[in-house]
């Protein structure tokens, strides 16, 4: 079977089984935790047709007088949403298609990224197993954390940049790796901020670093315009007082609830009996421990080049150790101890994240490096009486990869769908005008100024009218963002200034 042929077929597959819950063409929709996500993206729009860009101010908010959401909440999910609308597309119909997007681009940008390192089939295999990790649909049909899906979705295809830059010194690789690394700091407050020192560290990792390095401040420049006002002006909203009520050590995950806990639709709460599942799938945990014990032999058996494979390898492993680590309870001395950063992380278990790529990467690794027993050999030779060729041997262990593929797929299918309901019914109750104006802002409280205990008696105190403008420090940070693009556009078509940044 043609290399194409599997992958197009992972595809349909990948639409039928993982997909078919977000057609934008079935007239049925589901709920999750944070319903405010459709009245955002409304707004979010309302803005890029008003030309108010980048969007900063939820105008319909807070009874018609504006919140400062996007001000403060990564706007990455955002922009791609609200494009997904701007072509023509109802609001559930793009929150639906952004999830789906995100879950196509994340099973090729996965794919791009192993595939710097291991053979097609071994890395087709651990692009499917990223995408079926059980945490990838309990954040969209549990959570409904557009956010963090994104930020699943663009992290491998960060770090394959910064791998392609260290490999090749072209033009196109600075400037797009640029640019998916801006999105990538933009996707997720929180594990976009613990991103940029991995992304850091990856780079020193790599030959190249200087240009690496470029790449991340200029991609931090780039981020500006939402980077500058988070940090400088988020103390002017009780987001840090909201963060401090959610206490991680109430969140902790158990350690067998990584390998086993009940699918549901609740919350997180304090012990091992969560409202919600966080295993990740017997299957990617089984071949990523295979790859481990396999990356393990070879090492002691020194038949591993101490060169960058090495280093990403352990750079790899030491990320997913410490990061499903971080989410069970044995890492509580370490929260305490830096509680002053990781309190405002809340939840404990979004650790998560990191590890997805790393349970991958070794799932990959063991196909990539193993070979069929002499038993299975030994089997064939005896059927056909003839010696097998190595291109057979080859082919025969594909084609067992190609079947486990479509297993894990319509194994792990039944975890992609949530609590439907009617698509007209879910408009009427999530993107009403009541619903938008007088109760989405109090649903995520924490960039109110001063947030009021009763909103009843608020709405009779507010002022008639209110402006709302851009502060000094969010012009600068506009500005900012667009001479770094026209920089990276000038980098593109100048070949004389390509020249002076490589040397």
């Amino acid at each position: 079977m043609k290399k194409i042929t599997v992958f197009l077929l992972s595809f349909i597959f990948i639409y039928l089984l993982l997909g078919k819950n977000l057609s934008p063409f079935s007239k049925t929709m589901f709920q999750f935790h944070d319903q405010t996500q459709p009245a955002r993206i409304q707004q979010f729009s309302l803005n890029l047709k008003n030309l108010k860009i980048p969007p900063r101010i939820a105008p319909d908010f807070y009874y018609k007088l504006g919140y400062p959401v996007f001000n403060f909440y990564a706007p990455t999910a955002y922009w791609i949403t609200s494009g997904i609308n701007l072509l023509g597309f109802n609001i559930v119909n793009s929150l639906k298609s952004s999830f789906f997007l995100a879950i196509i681009l994340a099973f090729i940008f996965s794919f791009l990224f192993l595939k710097n390192f291991f053979d097609y089939y071994p890395s087709l295999f651990g692009a499917i197993i990223y995408i079926t990790i059980l945490y990838l649909p309990a954040n969209i049909f549990v959570r409904g954390n557009l956010a963090e899906v994104w930020f699943i979705t663009l992290l491998p295809l960060s770090l394959s940049f910064l791998y392609k830059n260290s490999q090749r010194l072209i033009p196109a690789n600075l400037v797009f790796g640029t640019i998916i690394l801006s999105l990538t700091y933009t996707s997720h407050n929180l594990l976009s901020i613990f991103f940029i020192p991995l992304s850091i560290i990856f780079a020193f990792l790599l030959k190249n670093k200087k240009i690496n390095l470029l790449s991340i401040v200029l991609a931090l420049l780039l981020s500006s315009y939402f980077l500058l006002p988070l940090f400088l002006e988020n103390h002017l909203t009780i987001a840090k007082e909201m963060a401090a009520k959610t206490k991680y050590q109430d969140h902790f995950l158990c350690l067998n609830q990584l390998w086993d806990s009940p699918w549901g639709f609740g919350g997180s709460i304090k012990g091992c009996s969560d409202g919600m599942s966080f295993k990740l799938g017997k299957f990617p945990i089984i071949f990523a421990i295979l790859g481990l014990i396999t990356f393990l032999i070879n090492f002691f058996r020194n038949k591993i080049k101490r060169n960058y494979m090495l280093r990403v390898t352990c750079y790899v492993l030491l990320l997913t150790i410490a990061s499903l680590f971080m989410t069970t309870n044995l890492s509580q001395p370490i929260w305490d101890l830096f509680s002053p950063i990781l309190a405002v992380f809340q939840f404990p278990w979004r650790f998560i994240s990191f590890s997805m790529l790393g349970i991958a990467f070794f799932s990959s690794y063991f196909w990539h490096n193993v070979k069929l027993p002499n038993v299975i050999l030994n089997l064939f030779q005896d059927l056909t009486r003839k010696q097998i060729p190595k291109q057979v041997r080859n082919d025969t262990k594909n084609l067992i990869i190609i079947l486990a593929i479509f297993v894990l797929l319509i194994i792990n299918a039944k975890y992609f769908q949530g609590k439907t309901i009617s698509k007209s019914t879910y408009e009427k109750k999530y993107l009403s005008q009541k619903y938008i104006q007088e109760e989405a802002a109090f649903q995520i409280p924490e960039y109110f100024s001063n947030f009021p205990k009763n909103k009843e008696k608020s709405f009779n105190n507010i002022p008639i009218e209110l402006i709302n403008n851009q502060t000094t420090i969010e012009k600068i940070s506009n500005l900012i963002t667009l001479l770094t693009f026209l920089f990276l556009g000038f980098i593109l078509i100048n070949k004389q200034l390509w020249k002076k940044i490589t040397n």
